[in-house]
C-alpha cells in the first residue's frame, strides 16, 4: 500500500496488457494490468526508482540511483527481485538492447555505460557537454532497426537530443522546436521519436528527416511506454492514474 501520493516517474511495458511502473515517491515498484486497470502487485524497494526496461523472459532492470544500483525483476503475476547490480555512481536511467543494458549517469559525471546483464562493463563514454540539471523522467531510449542501434539522450543543458551509435560515438544532433526544454524521450520504431517539453507537449521527431511534428499541449504525460500493437501510449502525470492516449 502507498504511503504517500504517487509519483510515478518510470514505467515500461511488459507486454500488450502489462505495465511495470516506479514509483519513486513511495520507493516501489508497481506491476499494472492495463485491461482491468488494476495493480496486481507492488514491490517496496531500497531506494527511489528513476528508470525502468523491459528484458526478455517477463523481466525488467531498475535503477536506484542514490543507492548506486540496478535491479533485475522476475515478472510473473508478481514482482520478485532475482538479481541486484553495484554500479560506480548515480545510474539514473537504463535501457536494453542485444542483450546489453545501456545505462545513463548523473554522478560523478554525466556519462553512459554499455554493461552486460551481469554487470561487467564492456563500453564507457563521458558525455562532453556536461549537464548541471536532471528532470525526473527519461532522458535515455534505445532503438534498434534492421542492424543499426541508435541511443538516444537528452542534453538538458542545450535544448537538444543527441544520437549514438552502438560504440558510444556522437552521429546526430536534434534541435528541439522553439525552444522548448525536453524532459523525456522515448524511441517508438520506425525511426521515430516521442518527446515530451516542459510545459507537457509532446513532440514527434523523424530521427531520418530531422523533421518535428507537434502532437498535442499541456498532456503531461511523463513517463511514456508505448504499445504497437494497440497503438497506445501509455502515460503518468504526478496524479495516481496511468492514462492511455492514441497515436
Amino acid at each position: 500500500m502507498d504511503r504517500e501520493k504517487p509519483r510515478r516517474i518510470s514505467m515500461a511495458l511488459l507486454s500488450t496488457d502489462r505495465l511495470v511502473v516506479g514509483d519513486y515517491r513511495n520507493q516501489s515498484v508497481k506491476l499494472v494490468d492495463v485491461v482491468q486497470d488494476k495493480v496486481l502487485h507492488q514491490l517496496e524497494v531500497d531506494g527511489k526508482p528513476t528508470s525502468v526496461c523491459s528484458l526478455p523472459e517477463a523481466r525488467v532492470a531498475v535503477t536506484l540511483p542514490y543507492k548506486n544500483g540496478i535491479l533485475i525483476l522476475h515478472c510473473d503475476n508478481k514482482l520478485s527481485i532475482v538479481d541486484t547490480i553495484t554500479v560506480q555512481g548515480r545510474c539514473w536511467s537504463i535501457a536494453y538492447s542485444n542483450k546489453l543494458l545501456i545505462v545513463l549517469y548523473k554522478d560523478p559525471c554525466y556519462k553512459i555505460e554499455i554493461m552486460s546483464l551481469n554487470g561487467s562493463v564492456i563500453k564507457q563514454y563521458e558525455l562532453q557537454y556536461g549537464s548541471d540539471r536532471f528532470y525526473l523522467g527519461s532522458p535515455l531510449s534505445v532503438m534498434t532497426e534492421g542492424d543499426v542501434t541508435s541511443i538516444y539522450v537528452c542534453d538538458f543543458n542545450n535544448k537538444r537530443i543527441l544520437r549514438l551509435d552502438e560504440n558510444l560515438q556522437e552521429q546526430q544532433i536534434y534541435r528541439l522546436p522553439d525552444g522548448a526544454e525536453q524532459r523525456c524521450v522515448l524511441a517508438v520504431g520506425e525511426n521515430q521519436l516521442l518527446v515530451g517539453v516542459s510545459g507537457g507537449d509532446i513532440w514527434q521527431l523523424d530521427s531520418t528527416m530531422g523533421r518535428w511534428t507537434f502532437l498535442g499541449e499541456k498532456c503531461f504525460i511523463v513517463p511514456m511506454a508505448f504499445c504497437h500493437e494497440r497503438q497506445v501510449l501509455y502515460g503518468a502525470d504526478f496524479s495516481d492514474e496511468v492514462k492511455r492516449y492514441a497515436i
